[in-house]
């Protein structure tokens, strides 16, 4: 030590000239050791600015200054004070330099460790000869390493080992704190090794569900209308004209057309399609249409979409209220014949835009539990980022997505004890320099992908407790609600992000057929032609003219709009006429929420003034869109608030 003082209280020990310091400035590099007392450290050199209490032991100092291998960055100040009676000590650059000149004769130890840690026996162990017989270095115990070592090893690695002990530093904590050091230097940039008790390597767990991995989610249901039989209403002066409308839910609908004349053996050979949003109903309805009053009901019937599973082909029964005064009082219904129909399904990926996908943190979990002679941080230093994926790669094949943040380190406890842990650090640079003089980078880089891939079997194991956990939980909610099973609740897409992620894509659109258009007559029957465009798009789509299909056409068509963003899709119906301006028959409009999942189903049509009848029936058209799926989903949720500022 370059001088030794003992200091009053109330003395400063340095700072400007002003303070009549015990040491005044200097040009030469030191440090100062507090033997006993207790200093207060001011980052002014006058002595202002906030306090910071030293005790005995602390090294401190006016510039940023070195330990052996370690910066010394938080106990650097520009004036000192005594707040009571202290020894203090000046530690020059001399000292310190000479103090850990030669750490090799301190540190033998340290290289004694390395030898043994079995994560490094790749460097510190040479391969066995091709006519040695096969043994697994790892397996080996202490002895056999150590021997092997003397016996075969190179002068490199030895040379190497010296080194690095030579500049590793000792570190020691207490069970059950936190290793304070910088997070990025102390995990990123440094290798550790527990020479003595056991630390923990702890980090934040994010599980986030892969939307990709869910089962496809049924979207729409096609059912095809083939035929009735048996049908209640037929008369001998009266055959009936009977349609079908099909309900699912409490608004999606769709209806055939009418089959006039055809008596209680209808065959209605008609394709319906409805989006479908885990509905528990569905309903059938036979009609006999009647055009001067209301239409009479030939049957009916209410079934649980349920029993109509993917690939159904069958009948259901329909039934009508029981007719006459005399009426059973347990059956108030009667058989109204049969409906034979067939069901199937459309089913899409899950995205992002449909769904939102559930997230969970656990904060400060336990990865790893290290022992004496076990390492934290050489694979990090070898992999790079590869490190980090291949332990977020533990939930490969789940249903949950792995993230890992926030690596730090806490001194394990043991019971009955509170003995202090000790360990070693190397930064990366002095240990990759330790890899490199051992001539041994690409056996010990294969050995640091095995040891990885074991801490990802430890993750692997873990997330999978937390997954179970979190579903226990979930399911101890439903019940404490009253239910066992999850709502399955249709979600649709929020429509200021649909305009944003469906801008430039394809509108699939089916004009299917129209029910009660107004207009034509027994000698001019109309010639019926759709016309759909988004509002506010030069882009039009038109139907095929059907001649003399009078009010209840079907056209079945298909075409194609771009979608730019728009919130109302327009619909007009029109009637053809060859030697004069075509003539406008009814319009309607699809919103933009209505759309957002597809659309399927009946749209009410709106009648000019001058073509409305007090008797007329509503006018309605069915619709279908399909859309094409957007570019990057995902990409287009992160720009939703910029789009909507442009679409505004």
């Amino acid at each position: 030590m370059s001088r030794l003082d003992r200091q009053s209280k109330g003395r400063w020990l340095f700072g400007s000239e002003n303070l009549n310091a015990a040491w005044p400035p200097t040009d030469g590099a030191r440090s100062f050791f507090l033997l006993s007392g207790k200093v207060v450290l001011f980052p002014e050199s006058n002595g202002g600015g906030p306090r910071t209490e030293v005790h005995r032991g602390a090294i401190f100092g006016e510039t940023q200054f070195r330990l052996g291998d370690e910066t010394m960055q938080d106990i650097v100040a520009a004036a000192g004070h005594c707040e009571e009676p202290c020894i203090v000590g000046i530690l020059s650059t001399d000292v310190l330099e000479a103090a850990y000149a030669d750490r090799a004769f301190g540190n033998r130890r340290i290289a004694q460790l390395v030898r043994h840690v079995p994560s490094f026996t790749r460097i510190t162990l040479p391969d066995p000869g091709p006519d040695a017989p096969k043994q697994d270095i790892t397996k080996m115990t202490a002895m056999q390493r150590s021997h092997l070592f003397e016996e075969k090893q190179t002068g490199a690695v030895k040379h190497a080992l010296a080194d690095l002990a030579q500049v590793s530093t000792a570190l020691h904590l207490h069970p059950g704190a936190e290793l304070l050091s910088d997070v990025s230097e102390l995990l990123e940039d440094s290798v550790l090794t527990v020479s003595k008790g056991a630390i923990e390597i702890r980090a934040d767990v994010t599980l986030i569900e892969r939307l990709d991995s869910l089962p496809p989610k049924k979207v729409r249901m096609r059912i095809f209308i083939e035929k009735a039989e048996k049908l209640a209403g037929d008369s001998i002066f009266d055959k009936l004209d009977p349609y079908c409308i099909v309900k699912l839910g409490d608004f999606k609908r769709f209806q055939t057309p009418v089959q006039w004349n055809v008596g209680v053996n209808p065959k209605f050979d008609y394709n319906g399609v409805l989006t479908f949003g885990n509905e528990e109903h569905i309903e059938f309805t036979v009609m006999d249409h009647d055009k001067f009053s209301a239409d009479d009901l030939c049957g009916t019937c209410s079934m649980a979409v349920s029993e109509l599973y993917d690939g159904y082909h069958g009948s259901v029964r329909l039934t009508r209220p029981r007719k006459g005064i005399l009426k059973d009082g347990e059956n108030l219904e009667e058989y109204a014949g049969s409906l034979f129909i067939q069901v199937r399904y459309d089913y899409e990926k899950v995205s992002a835009l449909t769904r939102t996908a559930k997230e969970r943190k656990w904060p400060d979990q336990a990865l790893f539990t290290l022992r004496e002679s076990e390492s934290w941080g050489f694979e990090q230093i070898m992999m790079g980022p590869v490190f980090k994926k291949t332990l977020e790669g533990a939930s490969a094949n789940l249903q949950f997505q792995l993230r890992l943040d926030n690596f730090h380190v806490i001194g394990a406890t043991s019971k009955g004890t509170n003995d202090m842990i000790t360990l070693w650090k190397a930064s990366k640079e002095r240990f990759i320099e330790f890899v490199r003089k051992s001539q041994r980078e690409r056996q010990f880089l294969q050995a640091c992908r095995g040891t990885s891939l074991d801490k990802q079997s430890v993750i692997r194991t873990l997330i999978k407790r937390l997954i179970g956990k979190w579903e226990a939980e979930e399911q101890a909610a439903l019940m404490r609600r009253g239910l066992f099973d999850a709502p399955v609740l249709e979600e649709a897409i929020d429509p200021s992000r649909f305009r944003v992620a469906y801008r430039g894509v394809k509108a699939h659109i089916t004009v299917r057929n129209a029910l009660n258009l107004s207009g034509g007559g027994w000698f001019d029957k109309l010639d019926p032609y759709a016309i759909l465009r988004f509002r506010g798009s030069k882009q039009e789509f038109r139907s095929s003219v059907l001649q003399d299909a009078g009010n209840d056409p079907v056209w079945n068509c298909e075409g194609v709009l771009v979608y730019g963003g728009e919130v109302t899709l327009e619909i007009s119906v029109w009637d053809y006429d060859k030697y004069s301006a075509d003539d406008m028959l009814a319009t309607g409009v699809i919103q933009v929420e209505q759309f957002t999942n597809g659309f399927e189903g009946m749209v009410p049509l709106s009648v000019p003034g001058d073509k409305k009848k007090s008797n007329m029936k509503q006018s309605m058209i069915i619709i279908g869109i399909m859309w094409d799926k957007p570019r990057d989903p995902n990409a287009t949720l992160t720009s939703t608030m910029g789009g909507m500022r442009a679409l505004q």
